[in-house]
């Protein structure tokens, strides 16, 4: 639907962004979280809980970005412009996670800004190329402009422009003059977000264009592709081609930064945030089906901190600093102790006494020395895992966690079938991975029970160092003491299981030492540490106020369904507004004290075609919403507020694809949906 069309044929008025108001607001929402109340304890704790996360996770980002903007801003920087019209140009193929290609390209700009000798750069998007001459004054309003924010709205860009030059004067000349007064060795870089999604004919004009004056300004290219190279060629002509001198820069795939943001954030002791295994497995699912962008899983793990703390102090408790935890747990009302007692981990065991502040601290001290140990268990898992034939327990930290969670990991068969393969690891293989082990238990401080299985470990490398290879050593069965059963049997299947365990008792079979010792060995350090170190921090007391894990409270609202909800929202108002006047006692009641939108939605469901008679709908609306209306059949008694709202109702309608304007009456308009979609 056009922006300015619409059934009630009104006059729309856009007026223009005030910048200074905009920035006072912005200062008055600072000051408005510097004292908070002592009510807002959960924002304050999600506030300094999420601050703390987002720094590890720009660090990390940068870390990761490091190598590719460093060589990135190299070639741009340092690639010899020669006087045969050709634009070094960086391909970045960046993959198809486009809601992380704005972040990438800042951080690429910011760099570019601060790189020896200087580098002016420009942001080009795909809007930019509806022609070549809109691409220009785009182009030449952020060079002359570098100061000034880029608005994707025309008013805006407008308004910039006018404080420096003339959108006219906005050409390639005005670039060459402004050029000559910048200090010598400066270049001018033009960054292309969104290839694919510029207008072809228009970007090889734009680059032949930018090809002829590269005499006079040092330009370089920055083009963004999604896909692969060969997109590049296959859309630019030859001609075209031979302008650019390309090199390729591939960016890390959005799995990567997924991985390495939840192993070296999420995934560790020292996090004061910690996921349960359904949300973590149901993100991870939405960034690996549906969008592959990094930053909309960081949005969705902070809105889960947030329902996680929203209005719960018990929460905020827990992970506040233990100086301030007594103070903050003897503010609580009864009410709010009466629900801890309800919790489904504490099984309606807890009662509250004398005792209960007590007991309360302890069961949390408890709780994290599980998670904390949980961690340790984790990583020694990963360890012995990760490299094992077709992965059994997955090759992420994230997908053994999410399978820890739910169940005792040690128990489940994927586990067992990795103890069977690691049983045929070779004795280098093994003592590499015990290696690797014992450094993860040496990295932590402050733990008796870490200190005594790295004495394990320690005696679990010894006995495999001086096992031999060659030395057998006959290994009797545990059957071979039973007596041998009779062979007789009912059915061919109980004969079938009688002699295969005959068979069983009768095997003796050959093992050398290191055979024995491995086997001993791995089975001991299963059921001695991987047991006791992995047990799931959700099967502890109190494990809600720390672990989120509630999916069916954020699964619609991280994916959500905006049909589905706007047909809730039309029908039955009262389930988002929460009010008396609007409760249904069946679904096709209407209330005149229902919105005006949704009152208008539920009589266009009873039209049974697809053309609507704006005047029947709109007696309709006015029988219910002013009844007095009817009493006169003249058209000019209808009050014009009741028929404003109605118009407005309707407008919106159109705005969310519901009805059109009909192509054949004037009067009518056409139904785009069918029975309640």
């Amino acid at each position: 639907m056009d922006s300015t069309i619409s059934v009630s044929k009104g006059c729309f008025v856009f007026k223009k962004p005030n910048k200074e108001r905009n920035k006072k607001k912005s200062k008055s929402k600072k000051q408005l979280t510097t004292n908070q109340p002592e009510a807002e304890l959960w924002h304050t704790t999600f506030i300094d809980i999420w601050n703390r996360v987002k720094s590890k996770i720009d660090d990390l980002t940068g870390s990761i970005y490091s190598k590719f903007i460093s060589e990135t801003v190299d070639f741009l920087t340092t690639s010899n412009i020669t006087t045969n019209q050709y634009i070094p140009t960086a391909c970045l193929l960046t993959g198809v996670n486009l809601p992380d290609h704005e972040s990438l390209f800042g951080l690429l700009a910011t760099n570019l800004e601060k790189s020896q000798p200087p580098v002016i750069v420009a942001t080009l998007f795909s809007e930019h190329f509806s022609s070549v001459k809109n691409a220009v004054i785009s182009m030449v309003s952020q060079l002359l402009n570098p100061n000034d924010d880029e608005s994707d709205s025309d008013e805006e860009m407008d308004e910039s422009l006018n404080c420096v030059v003339k959108r006219s004067e906005c050409t390639i000349s005005t670039l060459i003059e402004w050029y000559s007064f910048q200090p010598t060795g400066t270049r001018v870089a033009i960054l292309i977000k969104d290839y694919e999604m510029c207008q072809q004919t228009v970007l090889q004009n734009f680059i032949l264009l930018l090809s002829c004056y590269i005499k006079e300004i040092p330009i370089v290219l920055a083009i963004g592709i999604a896909t692969s190279i060969s997109n590049l060629h296959n859309s630019l002509p030859h001609h075209v081609v031979t302008k650019l001198k390309v090199k390729m820069f591939v960016s890390e795939a959005s799995v990567v930064f997924l991985n390495n943001i939840m192993d070296q954030v999420f995934l560790r002791p020292d996090c004061s945030f910690y996921l349960g295994g359904h949300i973590l497995e149901y993100v991870t699912e939405v960034f690996l089906y549906y969008n592959f962008s990094i930053k909309q899983f960081i949005e969705s793990l902070k809105f889960c901190l947030m329902e996680h703390f929203y209005l719960k102090p018990l929460n905020c408790i827990c992970v506040a600093h233990e100086s301030a935890q007594e103070a903050l747990f003897d503010s609580l009302d009864k009410k709010t102790l009466e629900e801890i007692t309800k919790l489904r981990s504490t099984n309606y065991k807890l009662k509250i006494d004398n005792n209960f502040k007590e007991t309360f601290f302890q069961l949390i001290v408890k709780l994290k020395a599980c998670i904390d140990d949980f961690h340790i268990g984790l990583r020694v898992l990963h360890v012995l895992v990760v490299d094992l034939p077709h992965s059994p327990l997955g090759t992420q930290l994230r997908e053994m966690y999410s399978t820890a969670m739910k169940k005792h990991i040690i128990d489940d068969p994927s586990f067992k079938t990795c103890l069977q393969l690691l049983k045929f690891l070779s004795k280098d293989d093994l003592l590499a991975k015990f290696d690797k082990i014992i450094h993860v238990f040496k990295n932590i401080k402050n733990n008796k029970r870490t200190k005594t299985a790295l004495k394990l470990v320690q005696n679990y490398v010894k006995r495999l160092e001086e096992s031999h290879l060659n030395n057998l050593v006959i290994v009797e069965d545990k059957f071979q003491d039973k007596p041998k059963g009779n062979l007789q049997a009912i059915s061919r299947s109980q004969f079938k299981r009688k002699l295969v365990d005959n068979v069983k008792l009768e095997d003796t079979r050959s093992m050398t030492e290191f055979e024995k010792a491995r086997s001993e060995t791995l089975d001991h350090l299963t059921e001695v540490i991987l047991r006791q170190f992995l047990v799931p921090p959700t099967t502890m007391p109190l494990n809600e106020l720390l672990i989120f894990d509630d999916l069916s409270s954020i699964k619609r609202k991280i994916v959500g369904e905006d049909r589905a909800a706007q047909y809730t929202a039309f029908v039955n108002p009262q389930h988002y507004l929460d009010c008396d006047c609007c409760a249904l006692e069946f679904t096709e009641q209407i209330f005149k004290t229902m919105p005006d939108i949704s009152i208008v939605y539920k009589l266009h469901l009873e039209s049974r075609f697809d053309q609507i008679n704006i005047y029947d709908w709109l007696q309709k609306f006015i029988s219910i919403v002013g009844p007095d209306q009817n009493d006169d059949d003249n058209d000019n008694d209808i009050d014009p507020v009741l028929q404003s709202r109605f118009v407005r109702a309707v407008n919106e309608l159109q705005h969310l694809g519901y009805i059109r304007p009909s192509k054949y009456k004037a009067d009518h308009v056409q139904r785009l949906t069918c029975g309640s979609c």
